[in-house]
């Protein structure tokens, strides 16, 4: 390989067999359930880095159910939390938690923005499958098949105002290990992410977003993956929506490597 090709390599295998390319990545037609909920502040401030705070009084998280019919990179299923905190005085979604079914969009996650992704196992439909309870979109992860991590559902009641969601961005935290023993990562900072989104709208123009009462557990208490720590205490309101949007290179707002106080 000549350095004019390793140069022009974006991502590993390094040539022509590259997990993915460089952004934007496409999604279209994105079905979003996501539930907005309380948490216990004990188990949200042990998931946050330093420099990143609780943004209410009460922490406040919301917890999404994820279908892709198309996007660059294919089909899949997601699930993740997100944290509403504040750095530097400004509102963010914090994500410590995500899984999906897709090897791409798994490395492109973690390596773009430091997404913590992991493989799970979804199920996705309305009224339990071939049971009768018809009015209730159910979204369930699994990780390992048989280990309940999630489980999240919606009636929708209502068309909802697009003016109740805030237009918020995501923020992670982007660590890549260093190669050598004994030395600090290679890369840890804070990534900000920005995501414009629109909403789809049906035939009489209204905007395709609903919502109404849903549901939450986190039922398993685990140290490998410990969805636990953000369970609920209340449920606020739950929505459903249809998007396009598409995923931008992000911003370091953070870089960790420069606090000696935390390699010290």
């Amino acid at each position: 390989m000549d350095k004019a090709a390793f140069a022009a390599s974006y991502s590993q295998p390094i040539g022509t067999g590259s997990l993915y390319g460089p952004p934007p990545y496409l999604y279209r037609g994105v079905e979003d359930c996501f539930i907005v909920y309380e948490a216990e502040r004990d188990g949200v401030e042990a998931l946050l880095p330093p420099g990143v705070e609780i943004a209410d009084e009460t922490p406040t998280c919301i917890a999404w159910a994820r279908w892709v019919p198309f996007s660059t990179f294919g089909q899949y299923h997601e699930a993740y939390i997100m944290i509403r905190a504040r750095v530097d005085g400004e509102v963010y979604l914090y994500q410590p938690f995500i899984f999906v079914d897709n090897e791409v969009p798994l490395g492109a996650g973690r390596e773009i923005w430091g997404y913590a992704k992991k493989m799970a196992v979804f199920e996705r439909n309305w009224g339990g499958g071939d049971t009768p309870y018809g009015e209730q979109m159910v979204f369930t992860v699994q990780r390992p098949k048989g280990q309940p991590i999630m489980t999240a559902t919606i009636v929708c009641d209502r068309l909802a105002d697009p003016a109740e969601l805030e237009d918020t961005p995501v923020l992670s935290t982007r660590v890549i290990p260093n190669s050598e023993e004994g030395k600090p990562p290679s890369v840890a900072e804070l990534v900000r992410l920005d995501v414009p989104a629109t909403l789809h709208t049906s035939q009489d123009g209204s905007p395709k977003l609903w919502a109404g009462r849903g549901s939450l557990s986190m039922p398993t208490v685990s140290s490998i993956d410990p969805w636990h720590l953000l369970r609920p205490t209340k449920v606020v309101e739950a929505y459903f929506g249809v998007y396009d949007f598409d995923l931008p290179h992000g911003r370091v707002i953070r870089n960790y490597l420069g606090d000696d106080e935390i390699w010290a």
